[in-house]
């Protein structure tokens, strides 16, 4: 083999290492960090605060999610979310993880269905609040009809468009959901926590409830 041949394959060799270097980078350092953790420790907070001023400084709390392996975002909110709670009072807490059956529907804000929490609900008759992770269902009037109590329910939410049903019937206390008002406030470029979830989430209460989009009854 030439001189020039050598070097081609030398070259050819390092390139390769560089590549598997890089992919091995990608993989384990940039996928793992790739959601802000300031706003969505922010958002735990956010959760267990309004918890503590649905049911006061004690309570029975049902926590509603999934298994958070794929969803690193959603494991800050819960960590953030029991830390805040604790030093806010004293809660008997119970997590529910949804099994997703591999379902796309579920993730951070949204998936669960009428059907699964009011079986969570009927389970957990004593329960203060629910508090899902995983967005507020659509309940139709037979689903409705299914509670054995009314419950008072906090939810994080994706989609805002089954809302207003819910707080119409008195199901739903308090919603923590991606903007959907602008322009947010606070400043174009967020560096705080806080800022950060003024500009990303809002929260919506029967107070200001009648700012939400309005959908046909089921």
């Amino acid at each position: 083999m030439t001189p020039e041949g050598k070097r081609g394959l030398t070259v050819a060799a390092c390139l390769v290492v560089i590549a598997a270097s890089c992919t091995w980078i990608y993989f384990t350092q940039t996928q793992a960090v790739k959601h802000n953790i300031a706003l969505h420790e922010r958002v735990g907070e956010v959760l267990a605060e309004q918890t503590a001023a649905v049911v006061g400084r004690k309570g029975k709390v049902v926590t509603i999610s999934i298994e958070t392996k794929e969803w690193p975002e959603l494991k800050t909110q819960i960590s953030a979310y029991k830390k805040r709670l604790k030093s806010l009072g004293s809660y008997e807490l119970h997590a529910y993880e949804m099994d997703t059956k591999d379902q796309p529907k579920y993730g951070v804000g949204s998936g669960l269905s009428g059907r699964r929490y009011v079986r969570t609900v009927n389970k957990n008759t004593n329960a203060d609040v629910f508090v899902s992770f995983i967005g507020a269902p659509r309940l139709n009037k037979e689903e409705r009809a299914e509670l054995t109590v009314k419950p008072r329910f906090i939810a994080e939410a994706r989609a805002i468009d089954n809302l207003p049903s819910l707080f119409q019937h008195q199901l739903l206390e308090v919603a923590v959901v991606s903007r959907f008002q602008y322009p947010s406030p606070g400043p174009e470029r967020p560096k705080t926590a806080e800022e950060w979830f003024n500009n990303r989430y809002q929260i919506v209460t029967a107070t200001n409830a009648a700012a939400l989009p309005k959908i046909q009854e089921e």
